[in-house]
């Protein structure tokens, strides 16, 4: 099992390291994650090596949603508590810094180049990161479950639910707003947008848990509130 809470990986580290980061002949160099991160780095590379065959993705110009999703979903089931993952590890920016850098670089750069952003620098924006609680916050029960709930979002979808759900999440909410979003006819942008920026300010005044319907009506008045 990973010791993810001796994991020390702060920006300046991944500074130095982004720095030596460059495309060789054979790949993305250098990789050299320590002993303890090798399984791991074989089962997120046959992950991403599964979502290329399934969707052709080896000719395709730029990588998008459908990668976004697909591998996420790898990612979500691969990172979890039989090796120690959760909530709290999911929590630290070293933790992803890390894995985007030293563990998957390769996986980062085909989906960002070398836009240190997604990488590391910006908290919201590493990109490992923003598909795990993408999933996370919006799962289903089951990854086929989950995969039908998202299957028509875009990568806008994630930005939004990732930069508008604020520190601490409640789980149980998003999960309600992913599902009835999912259920709901319109799939405008800006109405998503509109129900997250509304939820921010009724969570400072009140908890969905104690409205009439509980969670679920809370959600179901946003969404009327919004339209």
């Amino acid at each position: 099992m990973i010791n993810w809470e001796n994991l020390n990986y702060d920006i300046g580290k991944a500074d130095q390291d982004f720095e030596l980061l460059s495309v060789e002949s054979k790949g993305i160099v250098p990789i050299n994650p320590s002993e303890e991160f090798l399984g791991l780095r074989e089962k997120l590379i046959e992950a991403r090596d599964e979502v290329y065959d399934r969707f052709e993705l080896d000719n395709v110009n730029k990588l998008r949603y459908t990668f976004d999703l697909n591998f996420g979903l790898k990612v979500y089931e691969i990172l979890n508590e039989k090796i120690g993952f959760n909530n709290r590890v999911a929590s630290n920016d070293e933790v992803w810094r890390y894995l985007a850098i030293k563990v998957v670089p390769d996986i980062v750069h085909s989906r960002w180049e070398f836009n240190e952003t997604y990488f590391y620098k910006a908290s919201r924006r590493i990109w490992l990161k923003t598909i795990w609680w993408y999933i996370h916050l919006s799962w289903s029960g089951s990854t086929e479950n989950t995969y039908i709930t998202l299957e028509n979002n875009s990568t806008d979808t994630i930005m939004q639910l990732i930069d508008r759900s604020g520190i601490g999440y409640n789980v149980e909410l998003y999960r309600e707003i992913m599902k009835q979003y999912y259920e709901h006819s319109n799939k405008d942008r800006m109405l998503f947008r509109r129900l997250l920026i509304l939820n921010v300010a009724r969570l400072l005044t009140m908890s969905p848990d104690l409205v009439e319907g509980g969670i679920e009506g809370y959600v179901k008045d946003l969404y009327k509130s919004v339209q």
